[in-house]
């Protein structure tokens, strides 16, 4: 389904009035009638029309705006990123903003209605459907390769930032500090285990691949939630590894093990992913895999304004980078 925006000239269609009309009703700078200010009103709620209230910056369609959308803007993860990505933009003339994923319809419309000159998706949650009608719209867009997007087609940029191998490199080194039943925690506010993240994915085939006991916990909506649900889980099933999807989940991972009078590093054994600030400084400093933001926003920059040419036949730009494992003593 390709995307269109709702115009003022729809508008003025559906209420049976003019669009000067209807320019007077969304601007309030003119008198009209009772009944077709209603019969517009009636008319923007029915379409789900949206003015650009950035209208005069827009002249063929450009705002100099970039939008990335992540599923938890509260990582630190995404923080840095966006610092990265907001220097390197700033210099091509651009400003960035830094969203949560809706998940719904509304904030794909919403997304539109912006005339986003380019958009950067580092979100799980945000649907390859949704993904594909941006596409089809033709706005510039670049993947974070978070999980499967082989069925994606159109000109867009992918760019493989490691995670797969990561998670590999992450169950090479639980199995040889000799641990052999291992637990992923996924990512807070999912609705279930996605075997398709690279992440998941990359655990999963590694611990098969190793012939160890392996388990995927997930579903939860918060800390609270997930300290909960690995408490209960731990009372039926001994783990001596933890692989967190994040740095965040690893280190209540690494709480809920202490608690219970599991000794880190000694009896269980724990490593995140992103190398925030919070692994350095946790007790114990937490082992992680450092993923490469600066990279990351070097490419997502030179494949935007490569996209933002539209004389130019691209089809998928492709970038592979690769992740670092940084060891500390929760291994």
């Amino acid at each position: 389904m390709k995307l269109r925006p709702i115009t003022r000239k729809d508008i003025a269609k559906e209420a049976g009035v003019s669009e000067t009309v209807v320019s007077y009703v969304i601007n309030g700078n003119r008198y009209v009638l009772a009944e077709k200010r209603k019969r517009v009103e009636e008319a923007i709620e029915k379409l789900n029309y949206r003015p650009n209230t950035m209208a005069r910056a827009l002249k063929g369609k450009q705002s100099n705006h970039i939008l990335l959308i992540a599923d938890d803007i509260k990582v630190e993860y995404f923080g840095k990123l966006m610092s990265e990505i907001d220097q390197l933009a700033y210099k091509e003339g651009y400003f960035v903003t830094l969203c949560e994923d809706r998940a719904d319809e509304d904030f794909i419309q919403r997304i539109y209605s912006r005339f986003f000159d380019g958009i950067l998706i580092g979100s799980a949650s945000f649907s390859v459907e949704n993904i594909q009608r941006l596409i089809n719209a033709s706005i510039p867009i670049v993947l974070l390769e978070i999980k499967d997007y082989s069925s994606i087609t159109g000109s867009f940029g992918l760019i493989n930032t490691g995670l797969y191998d990561g998670a590999i490199t992450a169950v090479n080194t639980l199995y040889e500090k000799g641990r052999k039943s291992l637990l992923f925690l996924d990512r807070i506010g999912g609705k279930g285990t996605d075997i398709t993240d690279w992440r998941t994915k990359g655990f999963l085939d590694q611990t098969k691949k190793l012939k160890l006991n392996a388990d995927v916990l997930s579903g939860y909506q918060n800390a609270e939630e997930l300290d909960q649900m690995l408490s209960e889980y731990m009372k039926n099933a001994s783990i001596d590894g933890i692989v967190g999807r994040n740095d965040y989940v690893a280190l209540v991972g690494m709480q809920v093990c202490k608690n219970s009078g599991i000794r880190i590093g000694v009896d269980c054994s724990v490593i995140g992913f992103d190398d925030s600030r919070s692994a350095r400084y946790s007790d114990p400093p937490l082992t992680s895999i450092a993923i490469n933001q600066k990279e990351i926003a070097r490419a997502v920059i030179s494949m935007l304004m490569a996209l933002m040419k539209k004389d130019e036949n691209h089809q998928i730009l492709r970038e592979n980078l690769s992740t670092t494992l940084v060891m500390r003593e929760s291994v």
